[in-house]
């Protein structure tokens, strides 16, 4: 059963007097948080087995609301055609199937299409009884929605946010340019580490936000110690990476020992940083490097990947991934 609507309706038709109690309290289906769109209200008295044919448009695909009221139970068969005049649906007002509302002093039925398409129709309706009668169509307007409501994203890069159902042209703004930008096709630009919020005003004057965070474009990781380690074991972790001046990509390294020995050098060392989505953005290998590193510490060092050894030369680092390779060499301890 359907909750009453919320709009007045209004009919001009001087023999519609009758039912004016429906249309000046009705309120059937619609929910407080939702806009519809009037394909049709009218009115009248029907004769019995005499067809009524109203025209109607839907602007949108949406959901359909098919509403009707009369002052007694009455049977009524409901076809509904599209502009070429092909049956899109039918269905039955039986008057076992009519709602009284005792606040509008009328019995009401009622269906609705799930996803109406938008086109030209007529409804043709046949009661088989004469009657006054009331006719309600409307749809769902379809509301603004803005692909993400929050974002991060590293400096010096970019995320295309878009609104759907927005009717028209949105006008796209940026509450801290600096820190992020946002063209007219709604591209945000990544300027500098802070927040920004990017609003997007539909033509009906809806105003979406997207809170974006720019952080700058470094891979961290917390320094890792023995602890994160079992016995016998060594470990080579990449704790902060980031691009130099010139290009050229640093790596920040930590060799941590928990072997049980002292370790002297590493040998056919490789690293492999990559993107997020599995592409390799450089590589940096040795095939003997020396460090003296005891057994319980670490050895923190630095590596870089010349610019022109990098796969690819501007890369996301935060959310970049690393794969390492190669052996220690030891020394005993007696």
């Amino acid at each position: 059963m359907k909750t009453k609507r919320t709009k007045l309706l209004s009919l001009v038709l001087a023999f519609m007097i009758c039912l004016s109690p429906i249309f000046a309290n009705t309120s059937t289906s619609k929910a407080a948080d939702k806009e519809y769109v009037t394909a049709l209200e009218d009115g009248g008295t029907a004769v019995a087995n005499t067809e009524i044919i109203y025209d109607f448009t839907i602007d949108t695909n949406a959901k359909t609301y098919f509403d009707f009221y009369v002052p007694s139970l009455v049977n009524c068969d409901v076809s509904i055609y599209t502009s070429s005049g092909n049956l899109y649906d039918d269905f039955y007002l039986y008057t076992s199937e009519w709602y009284w509302y005792d606040d509008i002093s009328a019995y009401y039925d009622g269906y609705y299409f799930t996803d109406f398409p938008a086109g030209d129709y007529s409804i043709k309706l046949t009661f088989d009884e004469d009657v006054a009668y009331a006719i309600d169509i409307y749809s769902e307007k379809p509301i603004a929605t803005i692909s993400n409501k929050t974002a991060t994203l590293s400096v010096g890069f970019t995320k295309t946010l878009k609104v759907d159902n927005a009717g028209g042209t949105v006008t796209w703004s940026s509450s801290k340019a600096s820190v992020a930008s946002v063209s007219s096709k709604g591209v945000v630009t990544a300027k500098k580490a802070g927040t920004a919020t990017i609003t997007a005003k539909t033509p009906s004057g809806q105003k979406l936000t997207c809170k974006v965070t720019v952080k700058a474009n470094t891979y961290k990781e917390t320094k890792k110690t023995t602890s994160n380690l079992y016995y016998g074991s060594c470990g080579l972790q990449v704790y902060n990476a980031s691009y130099a001046s010139n290009g050229d990509l640093v790596l920040k390294c930590r060799f941590i020992n928990y072997s049980g020995y002292k370790v002297t050098a590493l040998k056919d060392l490789k690293i492999t940083f990559k993107t997020d989505a599995g592409k390799t953005i450089g590589t940096y290998s040795v095939g003997s490097k020396s460090m003296t590193v005891a057994h319980g510490s670490s050895k923190d060092f630095t590596v870089t990947i010349k610019k022109s050894k990098l796969k690819i030369k501007k890369a996301d680092l935060r959310n970049a991934t690393y794969s390492y390779d190669g052996t220690y060499q030891y020394y005993r301890y007696y």
